[in-house]
């Protein structure tokens, strides 16, 4: 029998180690748009993905890997992933994502023919 483990199968093992979250999110309407609020510590930009397909919003976040062992810890720190359906109300040519303190922003801007219109009305 064979006990030497390949490289491929090592990291095939962290990867299984590593644990995949639904972050934390708020969402909220302003008149324009809605925006997405994701915690998601320890994600750095280049291991962030927003991804719009179809009627389908996807987040996913890599976390990096810290060194030793907390001191104290009061969130797990993994993978995060998450995904949220797209009405045509939405304008998703336009949406927007920044990642700030370890919270991603997304604003998925409303359609011209949702956002509230102001009718002027003429007096006599």
């Amino acid at each position: 029998m064979d006990t030497t483990t390949s490289r491929t199968e090592t990291q095939a093992a962290a990867e299984r180690e590593i644990v995949t979250l639904a972050p934390p999110v708020d969402i909220y309407e302003t008149d324009t748009a809605f925006v997405l609020l994701a915690d998601m510590p320890g994600v750095a930009p280049d291991g962030l993905e927003v991804i719009v397909e179809r009627n389908t919003l996807r987040i996913r976040g890599r976390a990096e890997e810290k060194t030793g062992e907390p001191e104290y810890q009061e969130f797990e720190l993994g993978n995060y992933q998450s995904t949220f359906a797209i009405t045509d109300d939405l304008d998703t040519e336009r949406i927007s994502a920044a990642l700030r303190d370890g919270v991603l922003r997304v604003e998925i801007p409303k359609s011209e023919r949702l956002r509230p219109k102001k009718i002027p009305v003429a007096t006599e």
